[in-house]
């Protein structure tokens, strides 16, 4: 869905902005009217491209595919919220699973404690900065739209 000028987002979807849009006005309005009307909002060809996407996957599957020997290296603490750890053992009518997870702060660079990034694969960590890098961008996009909308500063809400 594209969102025309003055156009009225239709209330029984989640609304859909196009980034692509040349005329930012019409988007900023439309990131505004989506947040006060739904509170969220999906963006489309938001710049993110769909090859460092995969590339973030990639190395994401990369590192649960590794022994666990090579997982535990990045291993949760009992005091931290960071780190690998396997969560639970499921036994869904005796379909037995786990589940893994890695977890780790990416942003504000104070709360990064690369102890808890992977060191295998070897492109873990600059795929997961670059990921961040875009995200932060268009996060602080969104909230320049945002404060507009509000009627502050562009600048007044921070990522």
């Amino acid at each position: 869905m594209v969102v025309e000028r003055d156009q009225d987002i239709p209330s029984s979807r989640v609304p859909i902005i196009d980034l692509s849009n040349p005329d930012q006005e019409l988007v900023a309005r439309a990131v505004v009217k989506a947040s006060e009307e739904w509170g969220v909002f999906q963006l489309i060809n938001h710049g993110i491209t769909t090859e460092l996407i995969q590339r973030l996957q990639d190395v994401g599957r990369r590192f649960f595919e590794l022994s666990e020997a090579e997982k535990k290296d990045v291993a949760k603490l009992d005091d931290s919220r960071e780190g690998y750890a396997r969560r639970y053992t499921l036994d869904l009518e005796k379909r037995i699973g786990t589940v893994d997870q890695l977890f780790h702060n990416v942003w504000p660079p104070s709360a990064v404690n690369y102890s808890y990034w992977p060191k295998n694969p070897q492109d873990y960590r600059e795929v997961n900065e670059e990921y961040t890098r875009q995200v932060k961008m268009l996060s602080e996009k969104i909230m320049e739209w945002l404060s507009v909308g509000l009627g502050l500063r562009r600048e007044a809400i921070k990522y």
